[in-house]
């Protein structure tokens, strides 16, 4: 129960960092070794679950210091001793600096190399749009994708040449200590993103293909898809949606991944077949489904490949 406690206590006390507050760098190792590496490790993913969860439920993101005791946290789990730890934290750091002056001169439109094509081609876009919304919505979506394309959960799809030259190096401690950092930008930009959006949509509409174009659709539906924290609001532009895609004005395929996003969440089947899980090393298996027999139908409805085409493509990134 002490363990529990003092485990709780890094996630609920903002003041607290793993390395020179009351749990002191030595006191982590020693807590890593009384537990043991796989409960300690079980304790560090269920303490970062507790994070993501209240971002996606409530909105309310990680604090500077609760992002950095998550970051600490996956450290010790991959390190020996404090000495190893200092050592791969410098490494990481050095490469959130490096990624921090990519940031800088991708958003600021200086020529962008792979894998950030996108960020490049919405920066562009912003900086020659001569209407203020959309020329925000392509700067916002920008930011979000050059945040999630460093994102681990990309690495089974494109494999770990995703990244660019500036994590290079870093052992496995490093990464996992990267990652968790990185992560805890997405709810900033989520939660900023989704209110500008609400806002936008109700004064405006949405982004019919015919007025703004396919890139505005899917700009825009990939910020309310992103916007998890806020299931009323997705459940909103859901709406907004049904009228649309069957008449081609927004892209079939996103009314499908939103739909069965929100079922999800509100305990329902899904539709489509989008929704679902690795299962076994190379099996992705789709989640609960209204009715099997109707599902390709919808999919070509949304101009979407067959299910078992889309589980042949998931399974790829389900690894060992």
């Amino acid at each position: 129960m002490i363990v529990l406690a003092i485990v709780a206590a890094l996630l609920t006390s903002p003041l607290l960092k793993l390395n020179d507050g009351p749990i002191p760098l030595a006191k982590a190792f020693e807590l890593k070794k009384a537990m043991g590496a796989v409960a300690f490790g079980s304790e560090v993913d269920a303490t970062i679950a507790r994070l993501r969860d209240r971002a996606e439920t409530t909105g309310r993101c990680a604090t500077a210091d609760e992002t950095a005791v998550a970051a600490e946290l996956e450290l010790v789990r991959r390190t020996n001793d404090p000495t190893a730890f200092n050592a791969s934290r410098t490494a990481a750091d050095a490469a959130l600096a490096r990624r921090q002056e990519l940031r800088t001169q991708y958003l600021s439109g200086a020529q962008v190399s792979g894998p950030y094509g996108l960020v490049g081609k919405m920066v562009a876009r912003a900086n020659a749009e001569p209407k203020p919304r959309l020329a925000a919505l392509y700067r916002r979506m920008a930011e979000d994708q050059f945040s999630r394309i460093d994102s681990a959960t990309l690495k089974p799809f494109f494999g770990p040449g995703i990244h660019t030259a500036w994590e290079k190096g870093l052992d496995e401690g490093a990464l996992a200590y990267v990652e968790a950092t990185i992560e805890s930008e997405w709810c900033a930009i989520d939660v900023a993103n989704a209110a500008w959006l609400k806002a936008d949509v109700k004064a405006h509409g949405w982004y019919k293909v015919s007025v703004y174009g396919a890139e505005a659709d899917t700009a825009a539906w990939s910020i309310a898809q992103h916007a998890r924290h806020d299931l009323a609001f997705q459940e909103d532009v859901l709406a907004m949606l049904e009228s649309l895609w069957q008449i081609g004005e927004t892209k079939g395929e996103n009314y499908a991944a939103l739909y069965d996003q929100t079922a999800q969440r509100r305990g329902r089947p899904g539709r489509f077949g989008v929704d679902g899980a690795c299962t076994a090393p190379g099996v992705w298996t789709p989640a609960a489904l209204e009715d099997k027999k109707t599902t390709d139908a919808w999919r070509a409805k949304a101009g979407m490949a067959s299910l078992a085409e889309f589980i042949a493509t998931r399974s790829k990134a389900c690894g060992s």
